[in-house]
């Protein structure tokens, strides 16, 4: 399926069979979380030329994380280039920090993107607080540009990283300067919050799916139940784990070693708990999510999935892929097509494609994906659990995104994703990277295979890699990761 948006091309890889018992529990719930919040899908205060939806025309695009607890801090530097890889002629993408030219050119002349219009926003300050979305409802040379674009077509569709309030806020004063029709290809503010906070998706999996999907998990409204509910699960399991609700990723994911604290006292305990978690950036906001961490895996698959209108049809699922983590918190750092055997893949897409439905259901538009882990010693004796929900774009959607855009299916070619950070390299340029890196690479209709850079920033700052390969073979592309690795690495 193929959306208006040439740049937005949705591939559907899985088929899921969703039942007339599975539509009654989905109905079934749905309504009592509409009626226990009606607002739930509301736009209305964002004008009546606002829409959740997405056409063709003119599109503005951009990456802000500042409204994402303890993530705003992590990746807007590094990441906010993201945006360019779903941009086209015709669109504006907003960035926010220091620009690289160099990666607009490459984006524009080696991947044959298009030629659409960077805007720079002044970073944020003191006397100019707030994320991207919010500082550019501020600029009033920004807001003019691109309501005058808007006002040509008589549309505008924003595409956001996430449907937060800014960006919804940022489509109504545009809506309003323009007097265009404006879409958000992204899901209403309010059911953005539900569906990315871990507490409330855990309780959406158990009652759709039964509490044998999720993980040993509970709510902690205080110091004394967190601590409390902590000594418990570490007297019975090897590793437990304090996630913020609603941050995103391992941004927010405290682990314990239980052996580490099995033994402490109580008080010693929760002063012990506190301290770790404002480390974290957190500042006492509860409840908390307190679980197991899981350490028999087999893998950590995510299911990526687009959810459109509901006249347009049901969610469809576009793949598969396992995600690798490393450290304690389970950071993400790359992905790769899912090999797990078929019946398990199958089984993924329709447990993600029935929570999917639940969330079309309630007025959801747009990316979204689900994690889990399946655990076990085999595949044979093997359960899933579901993890959370990324009701956003992200590292693996956006360059499968743009997979389909250089090659028409992001499945006809072995593909991996290297997502590293925390990195001291020797800073280096998108010139001297494609240099290096030579016949390898990816270029535009030249090839269909190669290493693609998905962002500018750690590559130029020394401090990480981002990119894709498309191979011939997995293992074609497996042995070219630690090659690309080593080329972009070396000094000068």
């Amino acid at each position: 399926m193929t959306l208006s948006r040439s740049t937005l091309p949705i591939v559907a890889h899985a088929t899921a069979d969703i039942g007339a018992s599975d539509r009654q529990r989905v109905e079934r719930l749905a309504s009592r979380l509409l009626a226990a919040e009606p607002a739930l899908a509301a736009v209305g205060a964002f004008g009546r030329d606002v829409h959740a939806g997405v056409r063709d025309g003119p599109a503005l695009l951009f990456e802000d994380h500042t409204d994402i607890a303890l993530f705003s801090g992590r990746g807007d530097a590094t990441l906010q280039y993201r945006s360019l890889l779903l941009a086209g002629e015709g669109d504006v993408v907003l960035i926010g920090g220091e620009r690289s030219p160099a990666f607009e050119a490459y984006c524009r002349e080696e991947l044959a993107l298009g030629a659409p219009t960077i805007v720079g926003i002044t970073p944020a300050t003191g006397e100019r607080p707030g994320g991207l979305a919010l500082r550019c409802t501020h600029d009033d040379a920004a807001m003019a540009a691109i309501a005058r674009a808007a006002h040509r077509q008589g549309r505008l569709t924003l595409i956001p990283y996430i449907g937060t309030g800014s960006a919804w806020m940022l489509a109504g004063k545009l809506a309003e300067l323009s007097g265009a029709d404006v879409f958000v290809a992204a899901p209403p503010p309010r059911l953005t919050r539900r569906v990315n906070d871990k507490l409330w998706f855990a309780s959406c999996v158990a009652e759709l799916l039964g509490g044998d999907a999720l993980p040993p998990s509970y709510h902690a409204f205080g110091p004394a139940a967190l601590t409390g509910r902590v000594a418990a699960l570490a007297r019975r399991w090897e590793r437990v784990v304090i996630k913020v609700p609603d941050s995103a990723g391992s941004a927010g994911n405290l682990v314990l070693h239980s052996a580490d604290i099995r033994d402490l006292p109580l008080r010693s305990l929760r002063l012990h708990l506190l301290r770790l978690l404002r480390n974290l950036g957190w500042r006492s906001g509860f409840p908390l999510m307190v679980g197991v961490w899981e350490t028999a895996v087999l893998g950590s698959p995510s299911v990526q999935t687009w959810i459109p209108s509901p006249e347009q049809g049901l969610p469809i699922v576009e793949g598969v892929f396992d995600q690798n983590v490393e450290g304690r918190a389970g950071e993400f750092v790359g992905a790769v097509p899912c090999r797990a055997p078929a019946q398990w893949l199958e089984r993924l897409a329709n447990e993600a494609m029935l929570i999917a439905c639940l969330f079309q259901r309630l007025g959801y538009f747009g990316r979204c994906s689900f994690d889990s882990v399946i655990t076990g010693e085999d595949y044979d004796r093997a359960a899933v659990r579901w993890i959370e929900c990324n009701g956003r774009w992200g590292g693996t959607s956006i360059p499968m995104t743009l997979a389909n855009r250089l090659i028409g299916d992001w499945a006809t070619r072995p593909l991996m994703i290297v997502q590293r950070t925390g990195l001291s390299s020797p800073a280096g340029t998108i010139a001297t990277a494609l240099a290096r890196l030579g016949t390898l690479m990816f270029r535009g209709k030249e090839t269909d295979a190669g290493v693609v850079l998905l962002t500018p920033g750690g590559l130029e700052e020394g401090t990480g890699l981002h990119f894709m390969l498309l191979g011939r073979s997995n293992t074609d592309v497996d042995e070219q990761a630690q090659a690309v690795g080593q080329l972009l690495q070396a000094a000068e």
